[in-house]
């Protein structure tokens, strides 16, 4: 039943009851259609001038994670376990012109903006693309900048049950707010956007979250016209042989406007492949920072990784990162080593083949080296040890070891649906 015939009937069980016989039935028969009214002007205005097409999805991430160390940076206690979500999504999209497509997104679980916690509804993705012509459309609003590979990547369609530690580390995705251009042909993409810097969701524009301004650029080239099936890091059984090879930046400028702070400029940048085949792929990145924040370092990282399928819904998978700090005692970004290495083998189980809608993930991962070396002064990245799944710009599952000590594992078991 709409609402118009739930009021409407509201309305005539009322006035039959009393018999429209008290001056009060006056009054809320008017009540009534001032309601009616409102109510049909509302769904005026919200149809009016787009193709009313608009879709609404949800996406879960649900996991058990245990991790053990000997020693942690902030409690002496070996095991860390429990439930939690790492992501929780509502989006909502749909087609506003025959030529703009609009997205809006919130989480509600631990989010990868570094604001709010779980259970708060947090702003994501608030965009439009409009599609210009056949080989050029713009994307204007808040979105992720086109930077790296995995970090245009949804949550829902990675390898494993976290992105990998030297994205993490070095390039988390995060949102900004600005205008990107994109232009692509049949075995090629290229995106150059103008936008707010780096994890700047939500912000005003006199904000002092804000870079001055920011610039971000990525290109792929493809080996196929076929350029949708590298959404995700997986390939299916019978699918054809395909690569892709891309690398982006991100740059943005501190200091020079107001509300001013200290001049700085930051450099992010991102070289990676991937390889797929008959069910099967493996693909490489590389990542660098040059962050002047505090005091002027260079990080980088590489990773490598790959997947294979056992059967129609079982999928293996490893991953090897290798996370290289900058060693200089100035820039504080390690008081002793300065290379650290992580190791994930997991496998996914598919409910649905060839289907991300429901997947169960169990991943164990080694940090092989001293993690209390990283002392991250000046770099946000350090936040990624210890920070709750998706919280504070991202999260690696590992956690700050006390000094003196080496080596931790992590095995955590998710579950993830979309509907």
């Amino acid at each position: 039943m709409t609402s118009k015939t739930q009021v409407t009937a509201a309305a005539i069980l009322l006035a039959a009851t009393t018999g429209f016989a008290v001056a009060g039935d006056l009054e809320l028969d008017r009540t009534y259609a001032a309601e009616l009214k409102a109510d049909a002007g509302a769904r005026a205005v919200l149809n009016q001038g787009n193709l009313s097409n608009v879709e609404v999805s949800v996406g879960v991430r649900f996991s058990y994670d245990y991790s053990s160390v000997d020693g942690r940076a902030t409690s002496d206690d070996d095991t860390t376990m429990g439930f939690g979500i790492k992501d929780a999504m509502v989006v909502l999209q749909g087609d506003v012109t025959d030529n703009m497509h609009a997205k809006i997104s919130f989480d509600f679980g631990p989010n990868d903006s570094g604001a709010g916690g779980a259970g708060t509804a947090v702003l994501e993705d608030a965009f439009v693309d409009w599609a210009v012509n056949d080989s050029f459309s713009l994307r204007v609003g808040q979105f992720v900048p086109s930077g790296s590979a995995e970090g245009s990547t949804s949550e829902y369609k990675i390898m494993g049950a976290t992105r990998s530690v030297v994205h993490e580390f070095l390039d988390t995705p995060s949102w900004t707010q600005g205008v990107e251009a994109r232009f692509g042909g049949d075995t090629w993409g290229m995106a150059v956007g103008f936008t707010d810097g780096r994890n700047t969701a939500s912000t005003a524009f006199n904000s002092a979250a804000e870079a001055d301004f920011g610039i971000n650029a990525r290109f792929d080239f493809y080996s196929s016209s076929d350029k949708g099936r590298f959404a995700d890091q997986v390939s299916w059984r019978g699918s054809d042989s395909a690569w892709r090879i891309g690398a982006g930046f991100q740059y943005e400028s501190n200091g020079s406007t107001n509300p001013s702070g200290a001049e700085t400029d930051d450099l992010f940048y991102a070289i990676d492949a991937t390889y797929e085949a008959d069910g099967w792929m493996v693909r490489a990145a590389f990542y660098g920072a040059n962050i002047e924040t505090g005091t002027e370092h260079d990080n980088m990282g590489f990773e490598l990784a790959g997947t294979f399928f056992l059967s129609d819904q079982w999928e293996a998978f490893a991953r090897w990162d290798t996370l290289i700090l900058d060693d200089d005692a100035g820039a504080g970004q390690t008081s002793g080593e300065d290379t650290f290495n992580f190791l994930a083998l997991g496998a996914n189980y598919y409910f649905v083949p060839e289907s991300h809608a429901a997947k169960f993930t169990v991943e164990l991962g080694f940090s092989l080296d001293e993690t209390a070396d990283i002392t991250g002064a000046g770099d946000v990245g350090v936040t990624v040890f210890g920070a709750a799944d998706g919280s504070s710009g991202g999260s690696s599952g590992y956690f700050l070891e006390n000094a003196g000590e080496d080596g931790q594992f992590r095995l955590s078991g998710t579950l993830q649906w979309m509907f």
